[in-house]
């Protein structure tokens, strides 16, 4: 769609024209839909604009303009930029509807220069990178232009063929190209000399170079997007093609023992994602290089359009209550805090339960998928208090335990389920090290077709646990029900929705339960504590004056004869408390003292 511009103007008057015609206007410009980007370059010669369309095989709308060109691009999802230095070593802008309403394409009467009209390419990353760069443009000899182009390799080794972006800055940006030799010795990887009898002196180099970092007594590597782990042996064998394993082994070691492990921030770790970071509540597009053991390939946009397969997944999993809809987003959101203040505060953990078939478990693989498999452990509540499995939770933003055995959760294992729900101390230890005491910052979800009993009865495990009560089916099986929650589409919505939970609830520090959910954990603590059903049975002027022994025979005598498991004299003394305000005071009768049931004096 064409706009009429003010004449010899680049703007249009509030009352302007439009037409999907331009020849009625004598000035006119392009209205820029949600989905167009326009990088905006200036003053560089055509002969350098047109050698970087050839180079990097631009098939896109093009439009050459008095200064410069127009490439039109199709908008990544929440992009915002506006002016940066891009990959290619010069500075340009970015125009589009937040910014722009509509850009030049016809002045006095004619129209510009248009090439490949209509197409929209995905916006290269050659010309946009989240990383902040310095201007190479015109540099010459003594300029310091070698090492800022070494500096410029580094920062831009994610972009899709590096090699050929400098040597098109190299060729056409700089004013003074250097010699190819020169150019060579600058552009190439970094080679390792790796001399026998010099393995310290390796290690150090190749900590340079893969940027080493040691966290939980794991090294990690920058590959260029993020920091990573799992193939750090691997890497290194790459980096020393031709030396034997006791030699890459030595230069490991060397490594190990030499890089001090990196300590968690007071604030807790970043979560990088593919368009910036989540930090202390709040989200920030930025690319971050600093360390942090947690990336999400994933980009939040926070204007990403619903996805009708996930609004349908929740409405189905809360059976239409829009509260526990947000329960479940919460709970979902509650592996993105890594504060272990703000987690401590919510201090909760949460276990599904239903029948099978009905979508629990099929969350779990959701979050999986979601968040990245080496962002989940999957410990079972038996295995979190195995050492042998428990040091795999370490570095985890969630552990998913699916269909928990019936048996009960026994005191070692409820111990395990509060350490880490209120992030306290606990000792870990890998294999053939010694024990180390860490705090855990791993949200717990399970799932379980059972109401699991525990040893423990009292408020502490009450306070902790959400069971989320999932019975209902769904009225016809999709073999590609999981893909279809999981598109590129579906993730950000999803990513989306948990953001704006984690917002709230590292704001809130709490867990909002809806009453349906709430009324269901009032129901399992009553069964699970059977004494509370037994207290619930008689007024508390029932217990008020007869003493403890006689309260708990009583207590005894239902429970034989109900078939149920009879607690302790502590537990029962400890539940009138809590529930009717009673305590063992000193009464007198008949002129001696007894100690019997009173109310709670206040104060």
């Amino acid at each position: 769609m064409y706009i009429e511009f003010k004449e010899g103007q680049k703007f249009a008057s509030v009352i302007a024209d439009q037409s999907p015609m331009h020849e009625a206007f004598k000035d006119a410009g392009w209205v820029l839909s949600n989905d167009d980007l326009i990088v905006d370059i200036d003053d560089k010669p055509r002969e350098m604009l047109e050698k970087m369309i050839q180079v990097f095989d631009i098939k896109t709308q093009i439009v050459w303009t008095d200064r410069g060109v127009h490439l039109y691009f199709k908008k990544p999802k929440a992009f915002k930029g506006t002016r940066s230095v891009c990959p290619v070593g010069f500075e340009v802008e970015y125009k589009h509807i937040s910014n722009t309403k509509a850009i030049t394409i016809k002045r006095g009467g004619k129209l510009r220069d248009i090439v490949n009209p209509g197409i929209r390419q995905d916006l290269p990353d050659f010309l946009y990178i989240r990383t902040k760069l310095e201007s190479l443009d015109g540099l010459g000899e003594g300029d310091g232009r070698n090492q800022k182009l070494h500096s410029h390799k580094f920062k831009i080794m994610s972009v899709t063929d590096h090699k050929k972006v400098l040597s098109f800055i190299n060729k056409h940006v700089f004013a003074e190209p250097m010699e190819e030799k020169e150019f060579d010795t600058v552009a190439r990887d970094q080679k390792i000399e790796a001399k026998e009898n010099e393995e310290p002196q390796v290690a150090e180099s190749l900590k340079k170079k893969l940027k080493v970092v040691k966290y939980n007594d794991q090294l990690y590597s920058y590959n260029g997007v993020r920091f990573v782990s799992g193939e750090f042996i691997q890497e290194v064998y790459e980096e020393l093609p031709d030396k034997k394993t006791h030699y890459v082994e030595e230069v490991i070691r060397q490594m190990d023992k030499r890089i001090r492990n990196v300590k968690q921030p007071v604030n807790g770790w970043d979560i990088k994602l593919k368009n910036g970071v989540l930090r202390s509540g709040n989200f920030y597009e930025l690319d971050s290089h600093e360390f942090t053991p947690y990336y999400v390939d994933v980009e939040y946009n926070e204007d990403a359009e619903a996805v009708e397969a996930v609004d349908s997944y929740l409405q189905h999993l809360s059976q239409g209550d829009q509260g526990y809809v947000k329960l479940i987003l919460q709970m979902m959101a509650h592996g993105l805090i890594t504060n272990p203040e703000v987690k401590r505060q919510i201090a909760k953990f949460f276990v599904l339960i239903g029948d099978g078939g009905n979508g629990k478990g099929t969350l779990l693989t959701i979050i999986r998928l979601l968040l990245g498999e080496e962002n989940c452990s999957s410990n079972s509540i038996e295995e979190i208090a195995d050492e042998r499995y428990f040091v795999g939770m370490q570095g985890k933003l969630f552990n998913l335990g699916d269909d928990i055995k019936d048996q009960p959760i026994d005191h070692e294992q409820m111990k395990r389920l509060k350490n880490v729900a209120t992030c306290d101390y606990v000792a870990t230890r890998m294999l053939f090290k010694q024990s180390k005491d860490a705090v855990l910052t791993t949200s717990m979800i399970f799932t379980s077709n059972h109401a699991l009993k525990s040893f423990e009865k009292g408020e502490a495990y009450q306070r902790r646990v959400v069971w989320l009560p999932m019975f209902s089916k769904p009225t016809k099986k999709d073999p590609k029900f999981i893909s279809k929650l999981t598109t590129p589409e579906a993730k950000s919505y999803w990513m989306k929705l948990i953001v704006e939970a984690y917002q709230k609830l590292h704001h809130t520090g709490e867990i909002e339960i809806p009453e349906v959910v709430a009324n269901h954990n009032k129901e399992y603590h009553a069964d699970n504590n059977n004494v509370l059903e037994y207290i619930e049975g008689h007024t508390t002027d029932y217990f008020v004056g007869l003493r403890p022994p006689e309260v708990y025979d009583m207590y005894e005598i239902w429970a034989n004869e109900n078939g149920l498991t009879v607690h302790s004299k502590k537990m029962l003394k400890d539940t009138l408390e809590k529930v009717r305000g009673l305590e063992v005071g000193s009464v007198k009768v008949n002129g001696q003292v007894a100690k019997k049931y009173k109310l709670k004096q206040a104060g």
